[in-house]
């Protein structure tokens, strides 16, 4: 049987497109443009009425919302993320971590495995495996990460992280400057984990060795992340002018209007390009929620940070404490903000962080892909997400 989607505007990797696709057994089956031959089988016929229709996006750095945070470490509060940002779009994302116990991290990586294989998996985002950040940063750029937690990684506990993930591991964000960190790039390589600078305090030699020992990625862009510094007069760049440089690095940028200023933006995608550009929304719990007082991290471990509904901060009421976003406000920032053209920017949000994990078929319109779908009308609102052509939102 087949589900037929026509009359929109299809999101595809090179631009829009009039006209709809066709759906069979949970997969694109074809794109149908305006200028072809309509289709006359059988199955169900969605009109979309104008609406545009874009590959599902995916957030590889986000820690919760509606009031739940991965690291709980409960089925309810994943749930609870989870269902918050599916209605908004997300149709797949990498559950992030805080620096925490070990015994928190191994809950986390059990319920990532549980979920992502359960029999009702279909009806929430895509679980892609766990994004940890930290603990192997630096103590001067932990920014809303518990310093009590945090390691080096010369102490060889990385070890022990991979058999409690047990698979579920996908990203790991690191500070390349630390001691035994050649180390541990190599044991996340050989596991087949990606890794990222991020929260870091190192120099741009640092990052060099970096992109030598296989790091693909810069964590959330400019925040916690070392930049110019002068020694003996001299002007020292940091791994953010690294992340900048280097075209090996694809930067995570968290556009939620907030974070970065139109102008920062705007210098990112004309320094890196559009196809360097991954946005994530950094959410924590307070995300989809009203103004009010959330834990950033677990119920029983966390801090209280500060959310006005547009920011999350520390109750310093200066520091950011991650975001509040939902990736459709970050597509609409960078649209808005940046100039960034519609289908350039759902790129970002879709087959840029796909292509960055290795997976092909997922984050793109094309035959033989799945048909993990957002329709939007103008504005990036969202009117309905389906997970393999199923509407779920």
């Amino acid at each position: 049987m087949y589900t037929l989607f026509e009359n929109g505007r299809m999101i595809c990797p090179d631009g829009e497109v009039p006209g709809g696709l066709l759906v069979e057994d949970g997969r694109i089956a074809a794109l149908l443009p305006e200028t072809g031959a309509p289709w006359r089988g059988e199955g169900e016929r969605i009109d979309l009425g104008g609406a545009y229709i874009a590959p599902g996006f995916i957030d590889i750095h986000v820690h919760g919302g509606g009031g739940g945070d991965f690291m709980d470490g409960t089925r309810e509060s994943f749930e609870a993320a989870l269902k918050t940002h599916l209605a908004h779009g997300t149709t797949a994302l990498c559950p992030t971590t805080l620096t925490a116990t070990f015994d928190e991290l191994g809950q986390v990586f059990a319920l990532c495995r549980e979920m992502a294989s359960a029999p009702d998996a279909y009806r929430l985002p895509r679980i892609l495996g766990a994004h940890l950040e930290g603990p192997y940063i630096a103590a001067s750029q932990a920014g809303a990460q518990d310093p009590a937690y945090i390691r080096a990684p010369q102490d060889g506990s990385f070890g022990e992280i991979l058999r409690l993930s047990q698979g579920a591991l996908r990203i790991l964000t690191a500070a390349p400057e630390l001691p035994g960190a050649d180390k541990l790039a190599k044991a996340a390589r050989e596991a087949g984990v990606l890794l990222s600078m991020g929260h870091t305090d190192g120099r741009i030699e640092d990052a060099a060795r970096a992109v030598e020992q296989g790091y693909t990625m810069a964590t959330h862009l400019y925040s916690s992340m070392s930049t110019i510094i002068r020694e003996n007069g001299m002007r020292r760049p940091g791994v953010l002018e690294g992340a900048l440089l280097m075209d090996e690095i694809t930067v995570e940028v968290i556009a939620d209007g907030m974070h970065l200023p139109p102008s920062l933006l705007k210098l990112i995608v004309k320094t890196k390009g559009p196809d360097r550009v991954i946005l994530v929304t950094d959410a924590m719990r307070g995300a989809g929620m009203a103004a009010g007082v959330y834990k950033l991290g677990s119920l029983s471990r966390g801090q209280d940070v500060i959310s006005d509904g547009a920011i999350a901060r520390m109750p310093d009421g200066v520091s950011f404490a991650g975001s509040v976003a939902t990736a459709d406000r970050l597509i609409r920032t960078m649209c808005g903000q940046a100039g960034v053209p519609l289908w350039q920017a759902v790129r970002m949000m879709t087959l840029h962080p796909a292509r960055a994990l290795g997976i092909p078929d997922i984050g793109r319109l094309e035959p033989g892909c799945r048909a993990d779908l957002v329709v939007f009308a103008p504005g990036v609102k969202v009117l309905g997400v389906y997970r393999e052509g199923k509407r779920v939102a």
